[in-house]
């Protein structure tokens, strides 16, 4: 049995890091947006990538009086999402670096806003779901992303040591909330050419494979 110590701990986000999702999800956003005669940003997109959707939703609801049954609204934004995530892949370099962390002893989990069911459903179709011995999804917690209550959930769950741990994001809120839990955070480079610096203490990646010499 690993002692405490010896939990090092992969801590990986899903949406635009392990999953090349974004560019679908950003057609759902304006997709639904549409709907209601409402003409979404890219740059508030952007600034989505990190909530939980149900907080994302009422965000929403909130910037443009959308309709107030947030239930509803949630069930149908989840329909379209679902049905989209059916094409998603994974992101260059995602198997090698979860494959080289398994074998090399690290502790592999997931840190999604997004939904456990999905999340589940498309690390099996990957081939993935045999190396996450934990996953930690939006729905466990009351404030998602950049607070760090789904990475001290997960430092709990795993029994892994921050200090000794890391954590790979891809939007500025997941590297907020990582290094709020007190992991050490990479930051893949971004489609946001709007963000010009990284957060204080956050090590930018040019891509997936960028991180193998840390294992």
């Amino acid at each position: 049995m690993r002692k405490p110590s010896d939990r090092r701990g992969l801590f990986l986000d899903l949406d635009g890091t392990l999953a090349d999702s974004l560019g679908l999800l950003r057609d759902v956003y304006f997709r639904f947006l549409a709907e209601f005669g409402v003409q979404g940003s890219d740059a508030e997109f952007n600034g989505l990538n990190g909530p939980n959707l149900p907080e994302i939703v009422r965000i929403l609801q909130t910037a443009y009086g959308l309709p107030s049954d947030t239930t509803v609204f949630l069930a149908a934004y989840n329909r379209v999402v679902d049905e989209v995530y059916k094409n998603v892949l994974p992101k260059p370099g995602s198997r090698e670096l979860i494959e080289t962390a398994a074998a090399k002893g690290w502790t592999i989990t997931l840190v999604t806003s997004n939904t456990e069911s999905r999340a589940s459903v498309w690390l099996e179709r990957m081939g993935f779901a045999c190396f996450m011995e934990f996953t930690v999804s939006g729905e466990e917690v009351r404030r998602g992303k950049p607070w760090p209550d789904l990475y001290e959930l997960a430092l709990a769950r795993s029994g892994c040591v921050a200090s000794e741990s890391i954590a790979v994001e891809d939007s500025v809120l997941g590297a907020e909330a990582a290094r709020a839990a007190g992991l050490r955070t990479f930051l893949l480079a971004s489609h946001d050419r709007s963000i010009s610096k990284s957060p204080d203490n956050v090590t930018r990646l040019r891509g997936l494979t960028d991180s193998l010499v840390w294992l």
